[in-house]
């Protein structure tokens, strides 16, 4: 028998994927039919936003991005761009436990003669045109739910399965006050069943004083249809209207709208980071952080401080005291599937290694020392997500939590699982 055959039975089921698949041998279900008013409105769409940008160098990188370099100070109208929080806030990322020995993911910028944009500059990853389906609308397109209506559920803080299931959740989130929240997150790459389908493992805070969710949301993700590939990728998201409506400081993916303000030359939301996590061998890890400091909510990747949203993008007319620009109520760390509507029946597609949560160590996907910050200083605390701890399909993905573990690892969890049989 093969000393890894107990993984494919039971909870420890997995595909067995290789992680390294090409796309042409992915499972594509979508016709191969454009609508023409979805490309249309989406092809002026992304295009009247290149012409908004002041380029002034374009490079691609080794796996065929187009990167776009503009003055960092030209994302505002006045110039004005916001000072980071304090390098002593990012925590060293070293490995404290030898017999759970992890690489850091280098993202492409980092790797040796890769062209760069001029000093002063900063990369606004360019939108794949020719690689997106056009089978949504562009109000579609740019939503997260995809146009799926989202309900809350057991009080949680962040968005919740919707009634006919389309989004799958490993999840876990504490209500408590705070200011920010860490976490290391294992990188592989899933098994994707449809174009349309997304998997992804992420942090979020949110703030819903105001009746209904305002988040800033981080982690990696496998979407096709977002990236125009099928490899995972940094993203960052953010709503301040509970998912309701998707547009330029609304709410959001990565560039596709604006809101986000990019500050670093190197990591950018849309960067893809190699190698990845190998399922019973090399593990390698991304980690992510969001700290509010001095009126932005700031996210660092892999310990450097690679941008921001406003948090007046979160304030309207209400009081600063009562919207995410503020303070978050809720944080969370899971696991997310989109199971999309153009493959009949329960998705196939992988959370995290395709493997459930039981199987741990090297097999698992995972996300370790999970930390909140609880106060305004940058104070950091274990995060326990026992009070929202659960999956919405136990038979398809699950979660196994550790908080406050007293180990190395701190507070931490494996999730994941094969999808649908």
């Amino acid at each position: 028998m093969n000393e890894n055959s107990k993984f494919l039975k039971g909870p420890f089921r997995s595909k067995e994927k290789d992680s390294d698949i090409k796309p042409s041998r992915r499972k594509r279900v979508r016709p191969p039919i454009n609508h023409e008013q979805y490309h249309r409105e989406m092809v002026e769409y992304f295009e009247q936003r290149l012409e908004r940008l002041k380029i002034v160098k374009t490079t691609t990188t080794p796996r065929g991005q187009t990167l776009d370099w503009v003055p960092i100070e030209s994302q505002h109208p006045r110039g004005e761009i916001a000072n980071p929080p304090p390098t002593s806030h990012l925590h060293k990322h070293e490995t404290a436990n030898a017999e759970q020995e992890e690489i850091l993911a280098i993202c492409e910028l980092e790797r040796e003669n890769v062209e760069h944009g001029p000093e002063g500059t900063v990369p606004i990853l360019r939108k794949n045109l020719a690689a997106l389906g056009y089978t949504k609308s562009l109000k579609k397109y740019l939503s997260k739910t995809r146009g799926h209506r989202i309900m809350r559920l057991r009080g949680m803080g962040l968005a919740a399965p919707e009634e006919d299931g389309k989004h799958r959740y490993a999840n876990s989130g504490q209500s408590v006050i705070c200011f920010g929240g860490e976490g290391q997150l294992s990188c592989f790459d899933p098994y994707l069943e449809s174009s349309d389908d997304f998997s992804l493992i992420q942090i979020g805070l949110s703030n819903s004083d105001l009746g209904f969710l305002q988040t800033v949301e981080a982690g990696w993700q496998e979407f096709q249809d977002l990236a125009g590939d099928w490899v995972p990728h940094l993203f960052v998201y953010y709503t301040t209207n509970g998912y309701s409506d998707d547009g330029d400081n609304k709410g959001g993916y990565n560039r596709d709208v604006d809101g986000w303000v990019q500050y670093d030359n190197l990591i950018y939301p849309g960067s893809n980071f190699t190698p990845y996590s190998t399922r019973g061998g090399s593990q390698y890890k991304m980690p992510i952080k969001f700290q509010l400091y001095q009126g932005n909510w700031w996210v660092a990747c892999q310990g450097r401080w690679i941008g921001y949203y406003p948090a007046s993008l979160f304030m309207g007319n209400q009081s600063v005291f009562s919207t995410l620009g503020d303070h978050a109520d809720y944080i969370g760390f899971w696991g997310e599937i989109f199971d999309s509507d153009d493959v009949s029946g329960r998705t196939s597609s992988d959370m995290g290694s395709g493997y459930y949560a039981e199987a741990g160590w090297t097999w698992s996907a995972y996300m370790h020392n999970l930390l909140e910050q609880i106060d305004r200083g940058g104070s950091m605390g274990d995060y326990d997500g026992t009070g929202n701890l659960f999956s919405s399909d136990p038979d398809m993905y699950d979660i196994q939590a550790h908080f406050k573990s007293g180990s190395s690892w701190g507070s931490y969890v494996y999730l994941g699982g094969p999808g649908a049989g």
